[in-house]
């Protein structure tokens, strides 16, 4: 008992070097770029007794390219940071 198909037959691949290729480009050839961001910190307490110094901090940076394959989007990023000195 044999089970199977006489012949074989794929979907072409979508980049095979003619039509497709355009499209993946970014895709298959991936380059590392540093996109400069910006930050901002400001301390709005201090607790000298204890060490502990807080404050509020905004970033403004681009986001993921996954390598260069997509266009990048703005991230604005606000928050609390807090630290302690020893």
């Amino acid at each position: 008992m044999t089970t199977g198909y006489d012949m074989a037959v794929a979907l072409p691949g979508l980049q095979n070097g003619e039509e497709g290729d355009a499209e993946l480009f970014n895709e298959n050839n991936k380059k590392f770029d540093v996109i400069p961001g910006k930050i901002e910190f400001e301390v709005t307490k201090v607790n000298a007794a204890d060490g502990e110094v807080s404050g509020v901090f905004v970033s403004k940076q681009p986001s993921d390219t996954d390598l260069g394959s997509k266009v990048p989007k703005n991230v604005l990023l606000k928050g609390i940071w807090y630290g302690r000195i020893e």
